[in-house]
């Protein structure tokens, strides 16, 4: 009588874990993502260091089927795996834009541009999410950065920026990053996550613990990515996130040029921070399928002679 009552457990566990996994399946299958963020120094009224990024991102269950798939990873079987391509330009220069020459102790100029192939595997159930990624590009000339800024100045009838000249050398990127993501507390208002992240191959190694708090009318960050095509989760919300992040850098190819190549114009590892601080503050307003999001993030000095810095991102984020 024992083995079949325990018989019974068994059977209706593996049936719950099935029809969760055939739930989690199914809700990966409905809902496709597509994310635009620009991020700027504009908001903060500097032009100088890390002063442009754009960022464009699909999630689609197609994009599971690709090779570099098998090098992302999931937390385990019965939990939702988003799969995703990810696309970014980054733009690097000095405190002034406005000379043809460089301070060897200055923030040199750089950009990078990467294609990624990402991994978002969240388990609603024990409310964690790891977060992988594998990173394909440049860093340099090629990445574009100098017409684009020029461009832009141009277009806006601002001041040319001149030292492009100066930037760093052509290099390859190849990065791989991982963050795992826990909840510490979690209510219907309010979420406190903690995580730890590390990050290594030719652009940046470097290791990383945060706290990130959520407040307001929100879906959880643990259940899905936030909208989805469903009537049972909000269909309205707005809520506000606050981050506070310790990174320990033992790398960063965008002050000390990448690994195959070398320039005059690197900063030194003696210069280089090896403890930064950031912060990072967000209003979220989503309906239905679209989410918009304005964030500012401030930055401790990244290199010894360098100077605090800070900047505003726009998301805009669609679930079809």
């Amino acid at each position: 009588m024992k083995i079949f009552f325990i018989g019974c457990a068994l059977f209706a566990c593996a049936r719950i874990f099935g029809q969760q996994d055939s739930l989690n399946r199914e809700l990966v299958k409905n809902n496709r993502y597509y994310s635009f963020i620009y991020e700027n120094d504009f908001f903060s009224a500097t032009d100088r260091y890390y002063t442009q990024g754009v960022i464009s991102e699909l999630i689609l269950p197609v994009i599971k089927k690709s090779p570099f798939s098998k090098t992302l990873i999931r937390l385990n079987k019965n939990v939702q795996n988003y799969y995703g391509l990810h696309f970014e330009q980054d733009c690097f220069t000095p405190i002034s834009i406005r000379f043809d020459t460089l301070n060897r102790l200055e923030r040199p100029f750089t950009g990078t541009f990467a294609v990624g192939h990402f991994l978002s595997s969240i388990d609603p159930v024990k409310k964690q999410r790891l977060n992988t990624q594998l990173d394909i590009g440049i860093i340099g000339p090629c990445a574009k950065c100098e017409e684009e800024q020029k461009g832009i100045h141009k277009g806006l009838d601002n001041i040319a920026p001149l030292g492009w000249e100066n930037q760093l050398s052509q290099d390859i990127v190849l990065n791989y990053s991982a963050s795992y993501e826990k909840a510490i507390f979690s209510k219907e208002f309010i979420e406190l996550i903690g995580s730890a992240d590390v990050r290594g191959g030719t652009l940046y190694d470097d290791l990383g613990g945060s706290l990130h708090l959520r407040f307001g009318k929100m879906n959880s960050y643990f259940k899905q990515l936030g909208i989805i095509k469903n009537a049972q989760v909000n269909k309205f919300q707005l809520f506000f996130t606050v981050k506070a992040k310790e990174k320990w850098v033992g790398y960063n190819a965008t002050l000390q040029g990448g690994p195959f190549s070398s320039s005059i114009h690197e900063i030194t590892a003696k210069n280089v921070s090896r403890a930064v601080f950031s912060s990072y503050f967000s209003v979220v307003l989503a309906y239905k399928r679209i989410s918009l999001e304005y964030a500012r993030t401030y930055i401790t000095k990244e290199f010894v002679t360098g100077v605090d810095h800070g900047w505003g991102r726009c998301n805009i984020t669609v679930c079809f």
